[in-house]
């Protein structure tokens, strides 16, 4: 009797332009309740050690790296944030992932100080976790007051010359144009100055929500993040921020030996798939 082996589909990194470097994987101070991330009850020490970063920096091709991104639950969370964020400014721009609750005017001041010593011209871009312009609704998601904090770190970056990115998940589903309208205007309510590319819209991502992919689907055509990206983690590489800690994503233990190669096989995968867009990174 035949047997038909059922294999899902696969995309290879053909260059990697973003990496991922995973800070933390549960340290935070919220509980947004849409969160990809299951939290444990208590705390846990797994910040990424600062030599395993410096190891990962000195290993990878950096020829086609466009950006780094520091992101896990929250980055800014890790005791060695300040010395990590100058060692990856030595090799591209960074995109620091955040709620912003450790963003005041004294930290906008030391950060715009430290993007300034970097005499290579890279970048520090913030993206900041604010997911409605209503603060009643935001809190809800969220948790009380990170709204008022995240816009009071978004004042302070724009008093020091920093323009930074609303990264926003659409829980809701709105139309993407009304919601950017909306946020348009709570920033003009407090002087920020904004364009499209101010705003980075989400769609929610579910974690057993299966998606049908068709069968038609050209791969190499759609704009995945496993596609030009890996992620650096405590407990290896992985093909995505979505899917660290799951064996489905992992590649390797470090960037001396991991595989180019992943398939798309969970349930976020399909989702990706569906939305077809890059769910953290950016296209600047």
């Amino acid at each position: 009797m035949n047997k038909t082996i059922i294999k899902a589909p696969s995309i290879c990194m053909e260059k990697m332009e973003t990496l991922f470097i995973e800070m933390t994987a549960q340290n935070c101070n919220l509980r947004c309740k849409h969160c990809y991330i299951d939290f444990k009850d208590k705390k846990v020490k797994d910040f990424i050690p600062l030599e395993k970063v410096k190891q990962t920096l000195n290993t990878i091709n950096k020829k086609d790296l466009k950006y780094i991104h520091l992101t896990g639950a929250e980055p800014m969370m890790h005791p060695d944030f300040n010395h990590i964020l100058r060692l990856c400014l030595k090799h591209s721009s960074v995109i620091i992932q955040t709620n912003a609750l450790n963003i005041n005017d004294k930290k906008a001041r030391f950060l715009r100080k430290v993007e300034e010593e970097n005499n290579l011209g890279n970048e520090i871009i913030f993206m900041i976790s604010i997911d409605n312009y209503n603060e009643k609704e935001n809190d809800e998601q969220r948790g009380r007051g990170s709204f008022r904090k995240a816009i009071h770190a978004i004042q302070s970056l724009v008093k020091y010359d920093f323009n930074p990115i609303l990264s926003i998940v659409n829980y809701q589903n709105m139309p993407i144009t009304e919601l950017k309208n909306r946020f348009k205007e709570l920033c003009n309510s407090f002087n920020f100055e904004t364009t499209d590319i101010n705003f980075k819209i989400i769609p929610l991502m579910q974690k057993e929500k299966q998606v049908e992919i068709p069968e038609n689907t050209e791969f190499e055509k759609l704009h995945l993040e496993c596609a030009k990206s890996r992620t650096l983690t405590i407990n290896g590489i992985f093909s995505c921020p979505l899917l660290c800690g799951d064996n489905r994503g992992k590649c390797g233990s470090d960037f001396i030996d991991f595989s180019n190669k992943n398939y798309l096989e969970t349930p976020y995968c399909t989702q990706c798939i569906a939305h077809n867009q890059k769910i953290f990174s950016l296209d600047l």
